[in-house]
């Protein structure tokens, strides 16, 4: 424990505050990688399949709302910081990211979920991490600091609040999410179909005499 006031020591809370649960790891580009070239391929396999457009227009209309909430403001509306805060998080993205990219990273990190949820501790860890790894892909949310005991400029990455990664998380599930979780189920759907073919092709050759 910290202290008295926490049941957490100083690298749970860390955890906690950057992560979304106090025992939940990163995820890294690298765990991603794999379920992003899945939905590539899928997309290359159906170039002319209206899902992606689609996909990319509920982005848009995301970027739109966020931009409506930041004008609201702006006009002297009350409204929730936390909103606000993401809101801004969203136009950025809307403004440096191409809405593909941000598509299928969210489709890649929704199918790392289906097919190893053990990677994630709760709902909001994996929003958390869904709002890290799409924040990731514009490099104004990344600094840099001066490390001195090696002498050279590390980039690091610049932390939302933990209500509002929460918040970009699930905007983000909810808006795209079901394209991920569509993609899972055929991917999963396929894995059945080889497995089966198998058994039968296994089966056929033990009947041979």
């Amino acid at each position: 424990m910290a202290s008295g006031f926490s049941p957490y020591c100083a690298g749970h809370r860390a955890n906690l505050r950057r992560h979304g649960e106090p025992e939940q790891k990163a995820i890294t580009k690298a765990q991603v990688r794999p379920y992003q070239t899945l939905v590539r391929a899928r997309i290359a396999k159906n170039p002319h399949n209206p899902a992606w457009t689609a996909l990319e227009t509920r982005w848009r209309a995301l970027v739109d709302h966020a931009e409506h909430v930041i004008a609201e403001y702006e006009r002297g509306r009350a409204g929730s910081q936390v909103e606000r805060l993401v809101a801004r998080e969203i136009v950025k993205l809307g403004n440096t990211t191409e809405p593909r990219i941000v598509v299928e990273v969210t489709m890649a990190m929704v199918m790392l979920r289906e097919f190893r949820p053990c990677c994630f501790r709760s709902d909001h860890a994996f929003w958390v991490q869904l709002g890290r790894r799409v924040r990731g892909l514009s490099d104004l949310n990344f600094g840099e600091r001066y490390v001195h005991a090696t002498g050279k400029v590390k980039r690091c990455y610049r932390e939302l609040s933990p209500r509002a990664a929460v918040v970009l998380g699930r905007w983000l599930a909810e808006t795209l999410g079901i394209g991920g979780l569509y993609l899972a189920r055929l991917d999963r759907a396929e894995h059945e179909k080889q497995n089966a073919e198998q058994r039968d092709l296994h089966k056929a050759l033990a009947q041979l005499s």
